[in-house]
Order: C-alpha cells, then structure tokens, then sequence
C-alpha cells in the first residue's frame, strides 16, 4: 500500500471514530397533546412553545403608563392549539385578558377564559382547539371588547382565527 493511500486510510478510521463518539443533539421535547386534547392546559407545560408563533396581536392605549399593554393569539403547528399571552410592563388600575372561541361555521360565542390582572407582568392563557374560531381580548372593562364597539383603543381584540 502506498504512503499516500495508507495515510487517507488512517484519517478515514478516525473520522469514523470521531462521528461514532460525538454525541448527537438533543430532540425536542415532543408535544403531549393535540388539538382538543390541549383545551385547558398550559402550553409550556405540554411542550407547545417550540416552533409557536403569533398570528395577530394589539396594543392597547393606556395614558396612564409609559409602556402599553399588548397582546398576542399564539399558534402551536405541534400542537394544532391557540392561547393568548397579555404582557402589562405597567399597570394602573385594573386589566381583563379573554380568550374567546366560536364553533368554525358560527354559532355563539363561548368565554374560554378570564383574567383580571391587578400588577403588571405576563398573563399566558390555557390552550384552545384550533379548529375553531378563537380571539384574545385586552380591556380596562370587564365585557367582550369586541373591534365593534368603539373604544378609542382601550379595549381591544384580534380578528377572529
């Protein structure tokens, strides 16, 4: 055997050892609920997060602070589930976070949950089915905030999803 065809020889077998003793990355944790199944639990806790992304989102108009409420519908591809996430970085006063669904083809309008925030910081709703119609709300009251009802921007919804 040549020098040259003996030395890529011995860089072959230890490229191979090498692959065989790097440990390979970690998976994902894989989501433990789909869909319906999700309805009521926590996205983090089920593994939801990951790959999630906010479809639509508002800010609400609050003189009383420097920096205003916002809020988000988020969206789990893994999960096929939606939550809402309201962050106060201040509050003065009182706030409302709301997750609403409605059947896909319409029907009422059912409260899938409420929360009235007393201090600033992060509220996260629980998860809701995807196949359906769902919107997350914002407000200084304690109703639906519906986009209809004029607000001046103190209360506020995302478009239906």
């Amino acid at each position: 055997m040549s020098g040259f065809r003996a030395h890529m020889s011995y860089l072959s077998f230890l490229l191979v050892g090498l692959l065989v003793l790097v440990p390979a990355a970690p998976a994902a944790a894989a989501a433990s609920c789909v869909g319906a199944t999700c309805n009521g639990k926590m996205a983090a806790a089920q593994g939801c997060t990951a790959g999630a992304f906010a479809i639509n989102g508002f800010t609400l108009n609050d003189p009383d602070v420097g920096q205003p409420p916002r809020g988000d519908l988020w969206f789990s591809p893994a999960c096929k589930a939606m939550w809402g996430e309201l962050n106060a970085p201040e509050l003065y006063g009182f706030l409302f976070a709301q997750l609403w669904t409605q059947p896909e083809y319409g029907g009422v309008n059912v409260q899938a949950d409420f929360f009235q925030m007393s201090s600033a910081g992060n509220y996260t709703t629980p998860m809701v089915d995807w196949e359906q119609s769902v919107k997350f709300c914002g407000s200084h009251k304690g109703t639906d905030p519906d986009m209809d009802l004029p607000s001046g921007g103190y209360n506020a919804c995302t478009s239906w999803r």
